[in-house]
């Protein structure tokens, strides 16, 4: 895909789709810092996208996909699922 920050935002939604995950996870998974993860899922809820931050335990957050918004998640994971096999 031409656009790196547009594809790691569509990474983060099929991402999110397997399972929630912490901020620390989705950077690892995505190769980008935590404060460009917060960024990601700010701008994606702008996109109407319901991602919530959900307590897990005492400190620990994680990131549920509620909706993927504008986004059709088929289309989604059958482009990434072309990229893999190009």
């Amino acid at each position: 895909m031409a656009n790196r920050k547009f594809d790691n935002a569509l990474r983060l939604l099929t991402a999110l789709d397997r399972l929630p995950q912490s901020g620390p996870q989705l950077a690892a998974a995505l190769g980008v810092s935590l404060p460009t993860v917060a960024r990601m899922v700010a701008e994606l809820r702008e996109m109407e996208c319901r991602i919530e931050a959900v307590r897990e335990g005492h400190s620990d957050w994680s990131y549920h996909l509620r909706d993927w918004g504008v986004f059709d998640p088929a289309r989604v994971r059958e482009h990434f699922s072309h990229v893999k096999r190009s």
